[in-house]
């Protein structure tokens, strides 16, 4: 079978720079190849870097792509806040397409049914990791026996909880080949963040212990965490670095720490190969796993940032949405990190319930007493479809709403639980956290980069900011 896999494209007002893999699409189009199949990606993010945020010439060579490759089967990646254009994209592929288009992601894992009947091009969506299910949908099984898989047959649709993978060692490794490589391993500081180099995600494991009232991991890849092996990660590292020009990794995994003997079996295999002369990487964790001892050998094995969840200064804050730390763990792994000479970069959300001025206040005052040695990053609390939060407060906007562009990008632009207006939270913003952060983030290209490469970075955004016109 001929199978074509898309991507969505968020909103963008110019060319997108270095980002994170698709992971997620290029393991299950390489678990799709080891079956026979034939695969096809169009990431539609990655086509904006070449031709920039044009939705229209980038929907034409979509349909371009779809009329060469002639697919038997179209699958879609969706994210909720992106959901409008898996609706504008499978519109456009049905009038060139007669045969099966699907979808999955975390959208459709939280709202089966009501995309096959919000999106009615869809023939149906998988719930959970696709791996399984869309091999085993691709060999020809019937949809209305597979797990995971909801179907419509007219005006009736059913389906069945999804199935994970036991052992993700069986997955083959992700089919990188299908994507953009030139556009996702271009140097930058976006993956890992203020350090400019040439860096690719890797994911690791899947799912999460933790239940946070906010968080799609769990609803997606189900309780419990599974984890490849640290052969299979240390044999992904390897090919990697033979096959494409970079210089680090950043581990996408929810908590890279969750089995410590795993994690500290990775930093001794890259040391004892000699990797970490060779390969600098990024994790993501939980503050509860960071102690002095696992810092230093992250760092000795290579590791350049480590990146955790902080979330708020308020202990209530952090309660109300069932975090499962406390301020004070917070605060001693950021300054285990100092300690280790390790960067550290602090996750911060606002817009929880009740928010009031004053708590933003207290949250600066603390930012600014624990010290300038960590970056940071403020985004707002968000209410996704199949997370308890959504569940107390989203109001059902998805079931009784259209999904357009302009309906859930104003949905996802309001502060649904604080007390502070939308106006309040712009200045504050503007005037205090932006010139804070900014500080921050600048100390940290300045620490953890060669001058002649800051020298000429700077350089080169002056000269794109003058006014200058060339004649020969």
């Amino acid at each position: 079978m001929k199978i074509m896999l898309i991507y969505p494209l968020p909103q963008l007002t110019r060319k997108p720079g270095s980002h994170w893999l698709p992971l997620g699409l290029s393991f299950i189009a390489a678990a799709l190849q080891k079956e026979g199949h034939r695969v096809s990606i169009f990431d539609r993010f990655a086509t904006a870097a070449t031709v920039g945020p044009d939705r229209e010439k980038i929907n034409s060579l979509m349909l371009k792509k779809l009329q060469e490759f002639k697919p038997d089967l179209v699958g879609f990646n969706t994210t909720t806040p992106q959901i409008y254009d898996t609706a504008e994209c499978a519109t456009l592929v049905r009038r060139e397409h007669s045969g099966l288009i699907i979808a999955g992601g975390h959208h459709v894992t939280a709202l089966p049914e009501l995309t096959l009947r919000r999106i009615p091009e869809l023939n149906g969506v998988i719930q959970g990791e696709g791996e399984l299910a869309l091999t085993r949908l691709a060999g020809g099984a019937d949809p209305l026996t597979l797990p995971g898989v909801w179907w419509k047959d007219g005006d009736t649709i059913a389906g069945s909880p999804p199935e994970q993978v036991t052992d993700l060692d069986n997955l083959p490794f992700p089919a990188l080949d299908l994507l953009d490589m030139n556009f996702y391993t271009r140097p930058g500081r976006a993956v890992i963040k203020a350090h400019h180099l040439s860096a690719m995600s890797l994911i690791t494991s899947r799912g999460c212990l933790k239940k946070c009232d906010f968080c799609t991991e769990s609803m997606t890849y189900g309780q419990g965490v599974r984890l490849h092996s640290s052969e299979y990660v240390l044999e992904w590292i390897s090919r990697l670095i033979t096959e494409y020009p970079i210089k680090g990794f950043y581990f996408l995994d929810n908590n890279f720490l969750v089995d410590r003997e795993r994690a500290a079996a990775i930093c001794e295999k890259l040391i004892t190969t000699g990797l970490h002369r060779k390969i600098k990487f990024a994790i993501q964790t939980g503050v509860s796993c960071i102690d002095p001892e696992i810092v230093k050998l992250l760092k000795k094995a290579g590791c350049i940032l480590l990146e955790m969840g902080i979330e708020t200064s308020s202990q209530a804050q952090l309660d109300s949405v069932h975090k499962g730390t406390t301020v004070g763990m917070n605060r001693q792994a950021l300054e285990m990190c100092r300690r280790a000479g390790l960067a550290a970069h602090a996750y911060l959300m606002q817009g929880f319930k009740g928010e009031t001025m004053s708590d933003l206040e207290r949250h600066l005052n603390w930012l600014k007493k624990a010290g300038s040695h960590f970056t940071v990053a403020l985004s707002m609390l968000q209410l996704y479809p199949g997370t308890r939060l959504y569940q107390k407060y989203g109001n059902s906007f998805f079931e009784e709403n259209p999904w357009t562009e302009e309906a859930v990008t104003a949905y996802y632009q309001q502060d649904h639980l604080s007390a502070v207006s939308p106006a309040e939270r712009t200045k504050w913003h503007k005037k205090y956290f932006k010139a804070v952060a900014r500080r921050r983030n600048r100390l940290a290209i300045l620490r953890h980069n060669p001058p002649t490469l800051i020298l000429r970075l700077l350089l080169g955004k002056i000269w794109r900011l003058l006014p200058i016109t060339i004649i020969f």
